[in-house]
């Protein structure tokens, strides 16, 4: 096997081409989206693009050739879209003034007879993803959470396992209603994170509730009570809070959003690169933490820190960044790097201080700009 293939760190699944209509009515056409591009591209930018990572999809002979360049130019291994007779999935993605976003099917995305074509286009059987992907050490996985792929997820999931690594999930919409705890039970004993945004969560746990009908805080525990002595549970539940971060981290203030398409899964993809240790295998890692050897506790506010972060930069242009990932590396001054390690000792609290390891981590330069953000709850 080329070594290159078998240094593959993440697979991530799906490919859409999007047409996005703003809610000024301005459009953005032919963007790479579906969820797996925006996760590998955060996961790249956790990692500095220094393994390559797996897209794993089914495309038709139209995709657009740019579309590939940009794949290619994040280090991404393209071997593993599946050419089809049919046509690449493409959709409109329509965003309303309240940030709604609805999805429509261009062509006959919707019709009968390609639907169960298209669902295979954007989630393949275990089988005919490619064997160096099957050893990858994690994967990121979105999924209905009304009809999730139980077995593709813990075929992934023992396989990623198998390798030190984990299988993340997201759903890519709502639940069509309430699942009962078995179904609740299921899902979450079949991954190792699960991370909605709140939208969706409660969709899982109320039937006709709106967002903000129950807070973050009790979605979480009501998650975690489903868990609760369940044998082959997930390791975590990471709950996406749009523009107020996520349940562990506050979304970076000053991000200038101008497209939140894929910002989600780009926090799942930033998250997943610390959560599982990859970002420590760069080049960097004498300056670095295993996180793995770390206190659950810097881990997990490590990984949310990258999620927040590439959240924060996918926000900030349309479609797929096209600015290139090393020119958002930009490392921080020596006071800046001061004056953020400083901040992160005052203002975290007791119980969840770093230890002095970690000031060596590799802590997102957007972050240092401003600060260490303020930990909204762990």
């Amino acid at each position: 096997m080329d070594p290159e293939q078998s240094s593959i760190k993440l697979v991530g699944f799906t490919v859409i081409v999007d047409d996005i209509v703003f809610p000024d009515g301005s459009t953005s056409m032919a963007q790479l989206g579906g969820g797996g591009p925006q996760t590998i591209w955060g996961f790249q930018l956790a990692t500095n693009q220094e393994f390559p990572a797996g897209l794993c999809a089914g495309v038709g002979a139209d995709l657009p050739p740019e579309c590939k360049s940009w794949l290619e130019s994040i280090n991404v291994d393209t071997s593993g879209l599946i050419l089809y007779p049919r046509g690449t999935p493409r959709a409109w993605q329509r965003f309303d003034k309240d940030g709604r976003r609805t999805q429509e099917w261009r062509g006959n995305g919707d019709a009968d007879d390609t639907k169960d074509v298209l669902y295979e286009m954007l989630r393949p059987k275990f089988e005919v993803i490619p064997p160096h992907f099957q050893q990858a050490k994690s994967v990121h996985l979105g999924v209905h959470p009304s009809r999730p792929p139980l077995t593709l997820m813990r075929k992934l999931r023992e396989a990623a396992n198998q390798q030190g690594g984990c299988l993340s999930i997201e759903p890519f919409t709502v639940a069509d209603k309430a699942l009962t705890e078995d179904e609740l039970r299921l899902l979450l004993s079949s991954c190792d994170i699960f991370s909605p945004n709140l939208l969706e969560a409660t969709s899982m746990l109320e039937d006709d509730a709106e967002e903000g009908d129950i807070s973050a805080q009790e979605l979480a525990r009501r998650f975690l009570d489903v868990m609760q002595d369940q044998e082959h549970a997930a390791q975590l539940i990471c709950l996406r809070c749009g523009a107020d971060g996520a349940y562990v981290v506050p979304a970076v203030h000053d991000t200038e959003v101008v497209d939140v398409t894929g910002c989600g899964n780009a926090f799942c993809g930033g998250f997943l690169a610390h959560w599982d240790g990859a970002a420590y295998e760069t080049s960097n890692r004498q300056h670095a933490v295993d996180p793995i050897a770390a206190p659950v506790p810097d881990r997990l506010l490590t990984a949310s820190l990258w999620g927040s972060v590439s959240a924060s930069l996918m926000a900030e242009e349309r479609g797929v960044p096209s600015t290139p990932i090393h020119a958002l590396q930009k490392p921080p001054s020596v006071d800046e790097a001061k004056n953020a390690s400083a901040v992160s000792l005052l203002s975290l609290p007791q119980a969840v201080k770093p230890s002095a390891a970690w000031h060596h981590t590799r802590i997102p330069h957007r972050l240092m700009r401003q600060g260490m953000p303020r930990l909204c709850r762990f």
